[in-house]
């Protein structure tokens, strides 16, 4: 069985759908049946699994989407055709908002393939009620509406922007879904834990925090900067611990600094959970799976 794990034109969010269409190539575009209707998506990357693989990952068969084709011009055609529609129809939603009075910043509109369904995608501080919007929509469009209300790390995912590091954000790059982030991950790392120097776009803690912390799980096992300790060439004071180059900068007893491996401080068993630590970062085959289009704290509503 072929599963093709897809990207979202709208979210940037990953789904899994399944089909008999061969010699998938990363970054191909494909049309999907989901919920929302016929899709056009982006190939991320295509598998031969079968039902057993699916279970180890806790997926299910019968929980992935239909992979219908590949994408044909006519595809092509109508999805750019609908993106400058989606332009349109959130211009006019924006009038209908600011009629209504909602407190609501709109950030997106996406139409399917057949425009069986608009989605208005949102953010706001409270949640609002937009069901007289939803019918407004609905009669002036004459399709099924959504309004999905997302949070300010979906927004950017979406929109995409720089982080401070001058890099595109990891969220818009090349994270799949977000995991929950603490304070506690900066002091792994060595950083102060000041939330205001180590926020993100979206005002945040940075998601390449997380994204890290496989490589620092090392940290647990290694000396401290100022403690003693014995080297392969004597006794010695730590002087700085750097996970990412693998080594340890020592002041010897006997004078002058040298550089070690960290592999040099940590027992087989110790190395080989920190190895394998990393596999299970670089695994993610079927990992954040979902089938909408956004998750996370959200409201939505259909018509």
């Amino acid at each position: 069985m072929t599963v093709v794990k897809f990207k979202y034109p709208d979210t940037e969010k990953t789904g899994l759908a399944r089909g008999e269409v061969e010699n998938l190539s990363p970054g191909e575009k494909v049309v999907v049946k989901t919920e929302r209707g016929l899709e056009l998506v982006k190939v991320l990357k295509a598998y031969q699994v079968n039902p057993e693989t699916l279970e180890k990952f806790g997926v299910k068969e019968e929980e992935l989407y239909t992979l219908i084709r590949r994408a044909t011009e006519e595809d092509r055609n109508r999805f750019v055709s609908n993106l400058l529609f989606a332009e349109e129809a959130l211009e006019v939603c924006k009038e209908k908002v600011q009629k209504h009075g909602l407190e609501m910043k709109l950030v997106k509109a996406y139409a399917t393939l057949k425009k069986e369904r608009i989605v208005f995608y949102f953010t706001a501080k409270n949640r609002v009620d937009f069901r007289q919007l939803v019918r407004d929509l609905a009669a002036h469009f004459r399709t099924r509406i959504e309004l999905r209300q997302i949070g300010v790390r979906d927004e950017v995912k979406m929109i995409g922007a720089l982080g401070m590091c001058g890099r595109v954000c990891c969220c818009k790059d090349f994270i799949d879904c977000f995991q929950s982030i603490s304070l506690n991950l900066a002091k792994l790392q060595g950083l102060p834990p000041n939330p205001s120097k180590l926020s993100g776009t979206c005002g945040r803690l940075m998601c390449c925090l997380k994204f890290e912390e496989a490589n620092y799980y090392i940290r647990q096992f290694l000396p401290d900067p100022g403690q003693e300790i014995e080297t392969p060439e004597g006794k010695g004071r730590v002087i700085d611990v750097n996970v990412l180059l693998e080594k340890i900068t020592v002041e010897l007893e006997e004078g002058g600094r040298k550089d070690f491996p960290i592999q040099a401080f940590v027992t087989r068993e110790q190395w080989e959970e920190y190895v394998n630590r990393l596999k299970e970062k670089a695994d993610d085959r079927f990992s954040c799976f979902t089938k909408a289009g956004v998750i996370g704290d959200e409201s939505s509503q259909k018509s």
